[in-house]
């Protein structure tokens, strides 16, 4: 039989992992929102265009909130 000591030490470990997931859940929600909200207004701001003639690397750069580094002026 399991001793119980070892059970609640089981039990301690598994709150204080599923705790550290929830925080990181939670915080990289944040992150995600803080960032698709400012893409949101970049794009409303300067609408990305519909000509199909962009290759994908600069549709790519175009939908980006931020510099990126893929996105060098060349």
């Amino acid at each position: 039989m399991i001793s119980k000591k070892y059970v609640f030490a089981g039990l301690i470990g598994f709150a204080a992992i599923l705790g550290w997931n929830v925080f990181l859940i939670q915080r990289d929600d944040r992150m995600f929102d803080a960032y698709y909200r400012q893409q949101a207004v970049e794009n409303l701001k300067h609408p990305p265009s519909s000509d199909i003639t962009y290759s994908p690397k600069e549709r790519f750069c175009q939908s980006q909130a931020k510099w990126h580094p893929d996105c060098n002026l060349e």
